[in-house]
């Protein structure tokens, strides 16, 4: 399996920025007004990428992966040679599945992935490899090493679950300004952020219209003080219940309740640096739907509600710009269509 492409992107956006430190309550530190920021920026982005994946058997119950891709990548930035981006990544690939016995699989993979634009993630090039996941929604240009296991069994025709671990080292590129008296000249540094994900499922179909599900996902955070979004390092632990309702008439019906436990070091975002701080928060967050199948499968009619009991917590995504759950309570209805 073999592809390339290449993307030519020309930006040209305008970004403001306001902000007022208050102080502190006793006043020694008296409050600060920041005057209105308007910058303009003009900039060109080329990549052109390449891949090549090849999957083998040497056995029957045995399927390796070996694949490369080559991403050539360069940012310029019309105003200020200072803040242009020039790079070129090679990344091998390497997987493996095995099914050692009947039901049971076994997947290990390691690959090393460059974060492209928004736009040039429209591809054709596969997206995991032995199922772990390739496209992340990291900063642009963005370097990583994916390494992962994982096992999947299925105990009988209705009965089936499994576990997976997921480490990623990153190098995330930005531009550090220097403070003054130093020359205000962009240098580009990189930040070395790590994340550990693991997670354990168990599914469960008591019968043909009923289907049970519990999960436990673990997240580790750890990110560069220079450069972190606020952010030291965060412990996420949650477990996902949920049972699911299918008539045959087409009316489902689901109900699902996670409960987050979250710890980490964060900073307060404002003008002047503070120190970093420990916090944590427990709470459970319920998500209920009813959906209906329309007739000769022309798609689908959903109510529903997210965050039923509207649960207060302080809780920080680590996706900031896709939040998955919501400190209120929202009342949704979503109507999918499908043409034949």
């Amino acid at each position: 399996m073999a592809g390339a492409g290449y993307f030519y992107i020309k930006q040209d956006y305008t970004q403001q920025s306001a902000a007022t430190y208050p102080g502190n309550p006793d006043f020694t530190i008296p409050p600060i007004t920041f005057f209105d920021d308007t910058t303009n920026t003009k900039s060109d982005i080329d990549h052109f990428n390449l891949y090549l994946y090849t999957y083998i058997k040497p056995l029957k119950n045995l399927t390796l992966i070996a694949g490369a891709s080559g991403d050539f990548f360069k940012y310029n930035e019309k105003e200020s040679n200072d803040n242009d981006l020039d790079k070129n990544q090679f990344n091998p690939k390497f997987g493996i599945v095995w099914n050692p016995v009947v039901n049971t699989t076994l997947r290990g993979a390691a690959f090393r992935t460059f974060k492209r634009t928004l736009i040039t993630d429209q591809t054709l090039e596969p997206t995991q490899v032995a199922g772990f996941n390739q496209f992340y929604d990291d900063f642009n240009a963005t370097e990583g090493w994916v390494y992962g296991l994982a096992v999947d069994q299925k105990f009988s025709q209705s009965i089936y679950g499994g576990a997976e671990f997921t480490w990623r080292d990153l190098e995330v590129p930005w531009f550090n300004i220097p403070n003054p008296p130093a020359p205000p000249v962009p240098q580009l540094e990189k930040a070395d952020w790590k994340e550990r994900m693991a997670r354990a499922y168990f599914n469960w179909a008591p019968h043909k219209w009923f289907a049970l599900k519990a999960e436990y996902r673990y997240e580790k955070f750890e990110r560069d003080s220079e450069f972190n979004f606020s952010v030291k390092e965060v412990k996420t632990n949650s477990f996902p219940l949920g049972i699911v309702f299918s008539h045959p008439s087409g009316l489902n019906a689901s109900l699902g309740a996670t409960y987050y436990d979250q710890e980490g070091e964060f900073m307060r975002e404002g003008p002047i640096p503070v120190p970093f701080e420990k916090g944590s928060d427990q709470f459970w967050v319920v998500n209920a739907a009813m959906n209906y199948r329309l007739p000769q499968r022309y798609g689908f009619l959903t109510l529903g509600v997210t965050n039923l009991f509207d649960e207060k917590f302080q809780y920080y995504d680590t996706d900031i710009n896709n939040p998955h759950i919501q400190p209120d309570r929202v009342f949704f209805c979503k109507l999918t269509l499908a043409i034949p």
